[in-house]
């Protein structure tokens, strides 16, 4: 195919609203506590897949939000991390005993696994969403949604104000 052939068939793809969806977040999750547990960053993917162990199936997953490490950050940019112990993944999940739609969420960050943020640790836990039909054929529904949370744990003040768009399995 020549070169030509090429950028028309690029622009025709563009141009017609062909181009990939893929996962868009607007917001961010923030710590205010001690230095190290101090941060404010937008999530950088989201994964529908579970990150519980149990088998495929089992999980009752709803979307996992996802962050880089930032030692890799450090590598890649060559700055320094302001924020050592930022978020690497922040789990949704449903209650077990709550209401349906109720939401329980579990914060990781580099040095403390398994932060849970339920309705005792946080004066406001709200989870909207909507699944969605696959963006293509053979492609995995998505979720989209709202997420908004003001909690109390682990030594810091941690809030979320998150609209997301196409959260893949």
């Amino acid at each position: 195919m020549n070169t030509a052939r090429a950028a028309i068939l690029l622009l025709l793809f563009v141009a017609t609203g062909c181009r990939p969806k893929i996962f868009s977040v607007h917001g961010g999750l923030r710590s205010q506590g001690s230095f190290r547990n101090t941060w404010q960053w937008r999530p950088q993917g989201c994964s529908r897949d579970p990150f519980d162990g149990l088998p495929t199936g089992e999980s009752k997953s709803i979307a996992t939000f996802l962050w880089a490490h930032p030692g890799l950050r450090k590598q890649m940019i060559g700055e320094q991390s302001g924020a050592p112990d930022a978020p690497l993944r922040l789990e949704l999940l449903p209650t077990r005993d709550g209401q349906p739609g109720d939401v329980v969420a579990t914060l990781h960050t580099v040095q403390h696994g398994g932060i849970l943020l339920d309705k005792k640790a946080c004066a406001t836990l709200n989870l909207k969403r909507q699944e969605r039909p696959a963006d293509h054929a053979g492609g995995r529904p998505t979720l989209s949604g709202e997420l908004q949370l003001d909690c109390q744990a682990n030594d810091s003040h941690i809030t979320a104000d998150l609209k997301f768009e196409r959260c893949e399995y």
